[in-house]
């Protein structure tokens, strides 16, 4: 029964720690569930994959390997938060996505600074923001 108590007591705790970890101006957040990536979490929650990473930098590592069941992540940042997104297809390319969201391509490549400036690294299931705001 002590057990079971002190791991109740630890998981509440760690909980606790990761909410409390949350940036004071954290907008919207998640709780990581079993089976969850950044990129999953990012196009289930309309959140861009650089957006993420930068707003938990310091909690989810440059390989989004270290998520926690029950962790909760920041999604974005009051004033900051990109919401229209676009998750990245096979043969996408930066001019077509722009293109498909009316957007310069400057401003889809400020937005995602993750992205090159050749676009060469997009990859399927990024998430991008595709808004015509620029938040970065």
């Amino acid at each position: 029964m002590f057990g079971l108590l002190a791991t109740i007591v630890l998981a509440a705790a760690t909980v606790f720690q990761a909410q409390a970890a949350l940036p004071a101006n954290c907008d919207r957040n998640a709780t990581v569930v079993a089976g969850d990536i950044c990129d999953g979490i990012s196009a289930k929650y309309n959140v861009s994959t650089y957006q993420l990473a930068t707003v938990n930098s310091g909690v989810i590592d440059a390989n989004c390997d270290n998520l926690q069941v029950g962790e909760v992540i920041c999604l974005g940042l009051t004033g900051q938060d990109c919401m229209t997104t676009y998750v990245v297809q096979s043969g996408d390319t930066c001019t077509s996505i722009a293109d498909a969201y009316s957007i310069p391509q400057s401003t889809l490549l400020t937005n995602n600074p993750n992205v090159n400036s050749n676009c060469t690294n997009l990859y399927p299931n990024e998430v991008l923001c595709v808004s015509s705001q620029i938040y970065v």
